[in-house]
């Protein structure tokens, strides 16, 4: 990696976009529609980057660990949130196959993160 990313700043957007695409698009391998999977990256990166720059801006002692982007906040339950949400209001029919995919989930675990996000959206 580059000296700390040129003296304490962060990768840029296009970056992990970059990263974020190519993530997605692995775990998808031509399962999820085009479409789709384009704009689920648009709304990953826009999210997860604007949080990396509060958090950026807000934690000055981690700034090191917001600079650079960490494909396992890619799985936390917020963007698997954001993403459910995201094909809900699209009124996409594929919800469910998707939502499996991008998240890596079986059957099972694919219902027990439906009741964790149901648990969640009514506290």
């Amino acid at each position: 990696m580059t000296f700390w990313i040129k003296k304490n700043k962060m990768e840029s957007k296009q970056d992990f976009e970059e990263k974020i695409r190519k993530y997605y698009e692995d775990i998808a391998r031509d399962q999820v529609a085009k479409n789709i999977l384009d704009q689920i990256v648009s709304l990953v990166t826009e999210k997860i980057y604007e949080d990396y720059r509060r958090f950026w801006r807000q934690y000055p002692k981690s700034r090191k660990r917001y600079s650079v982007l960490k494909l396992s906040d890619l799985e936390h339950p917020f963007i698997h949130y954001a993403i459910t949400e995201f094909l809900e209001r699209s009124k996409e029919t594929e919800i469910h196959p998707y939502s499996k995919i991008l998240f890596k989930m079986s059957d099972g675990e694919y219902e027990a993160y439906l009741n964790q996000k149901e648990w969640y959206d009514t506290q």
